[in-house]
Parts: C-alpha cells; structure tokens; sequence
C-alpha cells in the first residue's frame, strides 16, 4: 500500500486528506496557509489561527475578522417573522387526512412481485395525464434568446449550462403568456404581484421583471442563497422584497404592499417534493382575494411527502395509500440516465419493450432482482410522476382553477420538462 503524503499536495488545492473520497480536497488554499477555508481549523498550523467555528452552526469555520459580516448572511441564521403579518405557522400545510402517516421504504424492501405489479399498474395508468390535455409550448427561438441575452451574458461567450437554464427561463415566460391566450384572459402582466417560492437567487423572477418591469416582486426562500437579482432589482429600482422563511409558514396575503395589486402569479421553477404541494394551498387560499394564476415547473417527484401532498383523495382512488412512496422512488427513473444514449424518442421500441414486459415479466427477473430495458425504466418513472401530477391537477380543480399541463422544454434541455398552469379569477 503506498503511503498518502499529505503535504505534497499541488498549492492549488487544499491539503486535506478525505479519507471518505480516498483524495485530496479540491477547494483553494486560503491566503498564506495550505489548507481551504473549511479544513483549516482543523489542522494545527499557525496561519490559520484566525479560523473559528462559527457560532450559529459550528460544522464550518470562518475568520475572526470576518465573524460580524458571515452573521448577516450566514445559511444557519435564523429570522424571526412571528410578529409580521405574513406569518402564520403551517399555514400551507395541507388538512390531515383520514390516512394519517406512511412509512417511507426504500424499493429494495419489496418483494420482486411487488415491484412487477406496481410497474404493470403504472403502465396501465400511462404516461399521459387524465386530468387535461398535455400542451407542447412553443420552441424558444434565437429571437427569444437574444432578447433576455444581456440577463446571462457578461463577456463574449455563453456557457452551454448558462445557455440552457436560459432555454428553460424563456420557455416558462412564453408558456405563462401561451396559457392565458388558450383561456382567454387578459394577457397583461401589468398590475401584477409576482411571488416565487423557493427563490433561490431570484432569477426566474428577474425574467418576468425583464418582460414586465412595472409589478411587485416576493422572492421567498428558507435558505440565504446567493442574491444574484436581489442586486438586479436595486439597480433597477424595482419594487421587490425577499423573504427568509419557510414556504410552510408564509400567508402570501400578509404581505405588505400586495393589496395594492389586483392580479398574482405563483410563478415558481423546480420547486422539490412537497414544497410544490403547500406553493398550491398557498395559491388556493389566494384565489380568494384576487386574480390567481399558478407557473410551476414540477419535479423531484422522489422528495414528495404524504403528509404534505394534496392529492391523496385522487391518487387512493387508484393506487393503495401504501404504495405512494414507492411510486415516488420509481418517480426518479426518469431522470437517473443520459438520455442521449438511450432510444426514447423511438415510440415503436418504447411499445415492443413496454408489450414484452406486460406479456411477461417473470422474464425480466435475474437471480433475487428485477432487470429491466433503461428505456422502460424510464417510461416507468414517466408514468409514476404523471400520476402525482395528476393528483396535485385534480386538487386545484376541485377548488375552482382552470388547469393545464405544458412541456415547456424538450426532454433533451431537461428531463424535468412539466409545468403546472392553473389560474381563478377573483373570488365574487
């Protein structure tokens, strides 16, 4: 076995030994020492006396000289909104049902049978949604791209991640304006308080702004991420506020400035699990007040809750409550493989693949485990995330929204590629 000398690590890369990863870390020395920020305190070497624990959450270090400005923006700090209008505790939780808890087991807890019926009952359930009719939203174009180009591109060149998470911005603006011209509402953006839950640095809400400059922006999110348009929106002079909470607590109608605004778009991108459940309940207890209209882009259908999900009464009226959890881990097949290597566009492969395992699924069994082709693997996961989605569909339309699915964005610029569209109009 040949030794690991630490201290002859590249003085690019911290000299840390990850026993875990079996490899260096890969973070930047800090100044002076040979060891990041985050291992320094943990070596014995005196340029990194300046490193301390930091008090709110002592699994990282920063400097001491630096301790009062991380506490203002420190992930671990905690903001007490308890006295503010906008809060109300678990307010967007949905009701307990009858049902009350299920246990979360992984899939490798079933029994072989068990697996093959629930995948013979999603293929029978399909992949197309029951609830409404699955819209394709226009093709972004080069037009498209190049008006929203100076919200992504600083220099010369455009990466190929900035370029296709600017695809998925533009094709969400458009499918909003597609879907308010296919149920005939007013198109206009204008009077409009825009609220994205699950913020992160607020950039789906600086597109709306770009496309709209003259509404309300609430950018809510529990964790303090990188504000990158907070600071576009003081340059712009915009009217905007952030809010560091959990979606879980927020009463949108609390807070301030909104009444001025007669219309509001829940406009939200990739909001995980459960947190899209309680963006709908918030969204239903809006609608009535005002004008509601609901832009999600849904995914991480393997981090739903039972708890929190809002479409229990739909989904046990053609799953058992029990096997919720197994289709929200068979939910992740459909975006656990590169699909560039597979043959999913096929529909005559996709047919002869889905026909052999329905005519015989025993012969899918290896040994102690179930085998099966990547692409029906990945129909299979399809067919699991349209039954949630149709869950969380039917719950907005036993509350009075007109419901839509787009795919907003071919399957190649994401796997991910469902958004959720509802709108009311205002309560008489």
């Amino acid at each position: 076995m040949v030794e690991t000398d630490i201290t002859s690590a590249p003085p690019v890369y911290c000299a840390h030994y990850v026993e875990r990863k079996k490899r260096r870390c890969k973070l930047t020395p800090l100044k002076h020492s040979t060891y990041c920020a985050e291992h320094a305190a943990h070596h014995k070497d005196s340029s990194n006396a300046d490193q301390i624990p930091c008090p709110l959450d002592p699994a990282h270090f920063i400097s001491r000289s630096k301790l009062e400005q991380h506490l203002k923006v420190c992930n671990a700090r905690k903001y007490d909104h308890s006295s503010q209008p906008y809060f109300k505790e678990n307010v967007n939780v949905p009701p307990p049902h009858e049902i009350r808890t299920l246990k979360r087991e992984p899939l490798s807890k079933l029994s072989i049978q068990e697996l093959i019926d629930t995948c013979l009952e999603l293929i029978k359930y399909g992949a197309i949604s029951k609830i409404c009719e699955l819209k394709d939203t226009e093709p972004v174009s080069d037009e498209d791209i190049d008006h929203y180009r100076p919200l992504f591109q600083k220099g010369d060149k455009v990466g190929s991640s900035a370029l296709r998470h600017a695809t998925q911005q533009v094709a969400l603006v458009n499918t909003l304006a597609e879907f308010q011209k296919s149920i005939s509402t007013d198109t206009s953006l204008s009077d409009t308080c825009f609220v994205e839950l699950g913020a992160g640095s607020g950039k789906l809400s600086q597109w709306f702004h770009h496309k709209v400059n003259d509404s309300f922006f609430v950018l809510v999110d529990r964790q303090m991420c990188r504000k990158k348009a907070d600071s576009y929106f003081k340059k712009q002079k915009s009217n905007f506020v952030r809010l560091k909470m959990d979606i879980k607590d927020i009463d949108v109608g609390g807070v301030p400035d909104l009444d001025k605004y007669k219309k509001i778009c829940f406009a939200c991108k990739h909001l995980c699990g459960g947190a899209t459940d309680m963006a709908l309940v918030s969204a239903v207890q809006s609608a009535q007040l005002r004008e509601t209209t609901v832009l999600i882009a849904l995914c991480c259908h393997h981090l739903c809750s039972w708890d929190l999900y809002t479409g229990k009464d739909y989904f046990i009226k053609h799953f058992k409550p029990q096997q919720f959890y197994t289709l929200s881990s068979l939910s992740a097949w459909a975006t656990c493989f590169k699909l560039e290597t597979m043959q999913i566009d096929d529909k005559e492969v996709l047919k002869n693949v889905i026909q052999k395992y329905q005519n015989n699924p025993e012969s899918f069994i290896q040994g102690e485990h179930l085998v099966l082709d990547r692409n029906l693997q990945w129909y299979i996961g399809r067919c699991a995330k349209n039954v949630l989605n149709d869950g969380r569909a039917q719950f907005m339309l036993n509350n009075g929204f007109r419901v839509q699915f787009y795919r907003y964005v071919n399957v190649s610029i994401s796997p991910e590629n469902t958004s959720l569209l509802c709108f009311k109009s205002a309560a008489t």
